[in-house]
């Protein structure tokens, strides 16, 4: 699904919005900048792929490094 941003003018339109969102029955969220929320689209999506072990991610890192 695509996602809409919205740029309030003030904390009060911000609310309006937000609790529009919400009798919509849509989800919305607040973010301080357009790169807050791309981190946290990729931080929802990555949070239903698979977990891995600590020692795997240190390995992948060690060996990123090391190229």
């Amino acid at each position: 699904m695509e996602n809409l941003i919205i740029k309030p003018k003030d904390q009060e339109e911000l609310n309006f919005f937000l609790e529009l969102a919400k009798r919509l029955g849509a989800k919305a969220a607040a973010f301080e900048s357009d790169d807050d929320e791309r981190l946290f689209q990729l931080m929802e999506k990555n949070s239903k792929t698979q977990k891995v072990s600590r020692n795997k991610v240190l390995n992948t890192l060690h060996q990123i490094i090391n190229e």
